[in-house]
């Protein structure tokens, strides 16, 4: 752009002068509109009537020039409208190609109708405020948005970074129309721009996996991803999995169903997630059945999730082994938002008898109090009621029917709505798909820099012993340091127990354990068995469903003076070396070795092998010795086997492709050569159970829109825009 700093005379246009483009005459002309104190716009051009379409003639003038026709309106009715700022201004300069290809002004008029900006305010005309539209910026807030920072920090930042070189300023809507006009830009392309990211992404992940469900019309209607690095932590940490569709954070509405599950350090950690259609069991159906292909067929021994049929039915088709979970946090809702009728159907006396049965300490206590529940109160077989249908559900939600499995701590969807939480932070309800998945990369990477500075510090503290004791050491060893505090937590609560032996036998003793203050009905039954090896076991369940000894166990423990816990006691999942072997994995393998194949005892030994060379890289990375003994090994292997190639998986749904495709269709080309043709959704999802009240933290762009709706205000009265009922004229006027 031309300095404004030249003097006047030396840049005021005249007749005759020539410019290299059209582009060079307009800034030339800014320049000198901008010292002297008004706008410019561009106004006619004139074209070649040849098939090239060439411009020959273009003419800019200033922003005041011409004036806008009025619109006749109905008698008496007074609309709202912007201020005029056009007032038949003759001042133009007109430049036209000539025949060297040159711009030459062939009209200029200098002489306004009106007075000049002042120097300290001609910086607001639109013509002059260039900085936001120069291509250095624009990158640079398309960096800062694809950073999940809001419009009004952006505002801040670039105002800051660009500072001293003159004194325009980025406003922020100008921000915010930009961002705007690049999301409106990528509507009809942003599923070949999905699958073009993920392609990209198997360049540098070969372990990432998508899928892409499209209908018979090649229109989108759900994705599904998952990197390398949630693949190897579900094969470390995919025994319990979280499910929630309940956040909606796109401009379709498309429901956010990410797979959660909590690593050795209880944090939630991602095994893929999806963008839905709907919540249908055919969509749930397909979705499991592409997360199970990309966890190499390995169900998941619980999972738990919101209580919805469709999910429900897509889980026993597609997970029949695994145990399933209604989130407790629902239901205890479900249940207060249901004890008004039980009351006014079955008396006061209800709530009592119902939570007895469902706070029932095991299966033949829960059973037996069902049946004087229903006795008392003639509970009938009926389907259609409340409690009969949640009775054989019982499965799902009942603490007594649960204690067998394990949960790694978990009975609620709670993981998965943290999750969901934690991606606020980076989209909103704007946020188109393209955007979506570049944010759910960094936030993922953000969750991800949460572990590796626990594992840091697990790695690199020495764990503060409490009470001394031989067990409390031997954890202290093994596990990470949350799970070693959730140890040292019922170890401490050991000295407020006391026992009773209510059975004895040669190698077998059962012992009665509680808290002094409890009544001896609620105590816990132990029993302890050495024959061989060491067998305990406690009625509470702990153990089975948390992973940790309970504080009934670890008092019997100490009063038989044992100084050693069993490895079978002592989890694989919560120690620290636990994300670089896969228990899980392999555990779930025995368990059906008959359907094992070839191909998968493969998969096995490639990601165990992969597991087994990170934890040998960790060992090796703080001796050179170490590091230059590996890297001697490394090359050995590399110089007498050579390089193996890799297979590629590439999924995607077949799809049939109709007559009707319009121009937001694309067919994409694989990298196998395969092609697939989809488009963009074209209407948003239906929404289904989203709570009414739910909220969501809002960024700037999306206030912004609210804001916009504000002004489309509507007078109930005259049915005109711009104003309401209270602001009406024509009103005021009738009322006199």
């Amino acid at each position: 752009m031309l300095d404004t700093s030249i003097p006047l005379d030396d840049i005021t246009p005249f007749e005759g002068k020539e410019f290299i483009s059209d582009e060079d005459a307009y800034n030339y002309y800014n320049a000198y509109a901008k010292k002297i104190g008004f706008g410019i716009r561009r106004d006619t051009l004139e074209k070649s009537k040849k098939a090239s379409g060439e411009i020959l003639s273009r003419t800019f003038v200033c922003n005041k020039a011409g004036r806008k026709v009025p619109r006749e309106y109905e008698s008496g009715i007074i609309i709202n409208r912007r201020p005029e700022t056009r007032i038949n201004c003759d001042v133009k300069m007109k430049i036209r190609l000539t025949s060297s290809k040159m711009w030459k002004v062939t009209k200029f008029i200098a002489e306004h109708v009106h007075a000049l900006t002042s120097p300290d305010k001609v910086a607001h005309h639109y013509s002059h405020k260039q900085r936001h539209r120069s291509k250095t910026c624009r990158s640079f807030i398309d960096s800062l948005h694809e950073e999940g920072m809001k419009p009004s920090t952006i505002n801040r930042v670039v105002n800051v970074f660009f500072k001293g070189e003159d004194d325009e300023q980025v406003t922020t809507q100008q921000i915010i129309d930009h961002i705007r006009t690049t999301r409106h830009n990528n509507i009809g392309t942003e599923c070949l721009t999905i699958v073009r990211h993920f392609q990209d992404r198997r360049e540098s992940d070969p372990d990432f996996y998508f899928a892409m469900e499209v209908d018979h019309l090649g229109t989108m209607r759900s994705v599904f991803w998952a990197d390398g690095r949630a693949r190897a932590s579900y094969l470390s940490f995919g025994d319990v999995v979280v499910f929630d569709t309940t956040y909606k954070t796109n401009h379709l509405s498309l429901p956010f169903a990410p797979f959660t599950g909590v690593n050795h350090h209880r944090q939630s950690v991602l095994f893929g997630c999806a963008l839905l259609a709907d919540e249908q069991e055919g969509t749930f159906v397909w979705l499991f059945s592409q997360w199970l292909k990309c966890m190499h067929g390995i169900a998941p021994k619980a999972i738990i999730t919101d209580q919805d049929a469709q999910m429900r039915k897509a889980i026993n088709e597609v997970l029949p082994n695994t145990r399933h979970r209604f989130c407790s946090w629902h239901i205890r809702k479900h249940i207060a938002e249901q004890q008004v009728k039980l009351m006014s159907k079955y008396g006061d006396e209800m709530p009592t008898y119902f939570n007895s049965w469902y706070y029932a300490r095991n299966i033949s206590k829960c059973e037996e109090l069902w049946k004087v529940m229903k006795e008392k109160f003639g509970i009938e077989e009926d389907e259609d009621s409340w409690l009969t249908r949640m009775y054989n559900l019982r499965e799902h939600w009942v603490d007594a029917y649960l204690k067998d499995c394990f949960w790694a701590g978990m009975t609620t969807s709670q993981r998965s709505e943290s999750i969901n939480a934690f991606f606020d932070g980076f989209v909103n309800a704007n946020t188109n798909l393209v955007e979506f998945v570049g944010q759910y990369d960094k936030a993922v990477a953000t969750r991800r820099g949460s572990e590796s500075h626990e594992d840091f510090m697990t790695l690199n503290t020495v764990p503060v012993m409490s009470f001394s004791s031989p067990l409390e050491a031997q954890v202290g060893r093994a596990y990470t340091r949350v799970m070693l505090k959730m140890f040292q937590k019922e170890l401490g609560d050991v000295m407020s127990l006391n026992y009773e032996e209510t059975s004895k036998e040669e190698l077998k003793v059962l012992y009665s354990v509680g808290k002094y203050s409890e009544e001896r009905k609620n105590w816990e039954d132990v029993t302890y068995e050495k024959n061989g090896e060491l067998k305990v076991a406690c009625t509470c369940k702990f153990w089975e469903t948390e992973g940790v000894l309970c504080k009934h166990i670890l008092y019997i423990l100490w009063l038989n003076q044992i100084t050693s816990i069993p490895d079978k006691y002592i989890m694989h999942r919560w120690k620290i070396d636990a994300r670089y072997r896969y228990f899980g994995f392999v555990d779930a393998m025995k368990s059906r070795p008959n359907e094992e194949s070839t191909e998968r005892e493969s998969i096995i030994r490639l990601w165990a092998l992969r597991g087994n060379f990170n934890e040998a890289f960790d060992m090796a990375a703080g001796s050179n010795d170490l590091l230059s003994k590996l890297e001697q090994l490394i090359k050995n292997f590399i110089t007498e086997a050579g390089k193996e190639v890799r297979g590629k998986i590439v999924q995607t749904r077949d799809s049939q492709v109709g007559s009707e495709v319009d121009s937001n269709t694309h067919v994409i080309v694989l990298k196998d050569g395969e092609e697939i043709t989809v488009r963009d959704p074209l209407q948003p999802a239906k929404p289904k159970g989203r709570p009414r009240n739910s909220t969501r933290i809002k960024g700037g762009f999306e206030e912004s829109e609210e804001q916009k709706e504000v002004k489309q205000r509507k007078c109930g009265h005259c049915q005109q825009l711009g104003h309401y009922r209270t602001g009406c004229q024509l009103l005021k006027k009738q009322m006199g």
